[in-house]
C-alpha cells in the first residue's frame, strides 16, 4: 500500500477488513482516463494495493503498466496473475534501478500515509522515477471536503490531509514544474448532460453558503489555493 517502515504492511488490508473480492468491479475514474492518453506509456501504480487499477487499464488495451507495493498479501495476489510488481520492502536499489524508466506514476492514496518531514522526499524519489516530460499522477484526501475530518480517522495509517495549497506546496518544493488540479467539480464521471449542470449548480450554492458563514465567522481561505470540496483532491504534477 505504501512505502516500507511507514505503517504496518503485513496486516494493513486485514485490520482494514478490505481484501481484493472488494475490487472486482472497480474502474479508472474518466478523470484519470482523460489524462492517460497513450496507450503505449509505461505506467507505475505506486501504492498499488491488490492492483484493481492495473488490471482495468490492462483490460483497455494499457500495455507496459506495473505496480508497487509493500504488502505481501498484495504482491503475493498480483504476481498469481503474473503482473509485475515490485516489492519495495526487497528492491532496495529501486529508485535508482528504475530511474527515468516512467511516462506516469500514479499515486492514489498513498501520499497521506507517510509523516509530514518524509513527503517531500517522497516525492522526490517518485520524480526521480519519471522520464523527461513525465508526469505524476497523485490522489490525496481532501482536508477541505464536506467529510470534513473523517478521513484523517478513518484509517488509522493517515498522518495528515491536504487542501489544495498544501499539494501544491510539497509537489513544487519535490521539484516539479508544474501542478494541475483535475476535475475540481467532480464531474469527470456524471455523463447526463443535465445531471452535471444540476451538480454544478448545486456545488455553486454549497461555496456560496460556505462563504456566507466564513464571512459571518470571520474566517477565511488562502486566496491562491482553489477551493475544492469532494472527498479527494486529484492533481498532475509534471516533471
Amino acid at each position: 500500500m505504501v512505502s516500507a517502515g511507514n505503517m504496518t504492511s503485513d496486516n494493513y488490508f486485514l485490520l482494514r477488513r478490505i481484501n481484493a473480492d472488494h475490487y472486482t468491479a472497480a474502474r479508472a475514474p474518466a478523470y484519470l482516463m482523460n489524462a492517460l492518453r497513450d496507450r503505449n506509456a509505461a505506467i507505475l501504480d505506486f501504492g498499488c494495493g491488490f492492483g484493481q487499477l492495473i488490471a482495468d487499464l490492462q483490460a483497455r488495451g494499457y500495455t507496459r503498466v506495473e505496480g508497487a507495493d509493500v504488502s505481501p498479501e498484495a504482491i503475493s495476489h498480483l504476481r498469481d496473475r503474473r503482473v509485475t510488481v515490485h516489492d519495495l520492502t526487497e528492491e532496495t536499489d529501486f529508485y535508482e534501478s528504475r530511474g527515468g524508466a516512467y511516462d506516469y506514476v500514479i499515486m492514489s492514496h498513498v501520499l497521506e500515509h507517510f509523516p509530514k518531514d518524509a513527503i517531500i522526499n517522497q516525492l522526490k524519489r517518485i520524480r526521480q522515477l519519471l522520464k523527461p516530460g513525465g508526469a505524476l499522477l497523485v490522489m490525496a484526501p481532501n482536508a477541505q471536503a464536506h467529510t470534513g475530518a473523517y478521513w484523517a480517522y478513518e484509517d488509522f495509517t493517515h498522518h495528515t490531509l491536504f487542501t489544495t495549497g498544501s499539494l501544491y506546496f510539497v509537489l513544487m518544493a519535490a521539484g516539479f514544474r508544474s501542478v494541475e488540479f483535475l476535475d475540481p467539480d467532480c464531474t469527470a464521471d456524471v455523463r447526463s448532460p443535465l445531471k452535471r449542470a444540476a451538480r454544478k449548480v448545486l456545488l455553486r450554492i454549497y461555496r456560496f453558503n460556505v462563504a456566507f458563514w466564513n464571512r459571518v465567522t470571520g474566517s477565511a481561505f488562502h486566496a491562491p489555493s482553489p477551493q475544492i470540496f469532494s472527498y479527494e483532491i486529484k492533481a498532475l504534477a509534471r516533471v
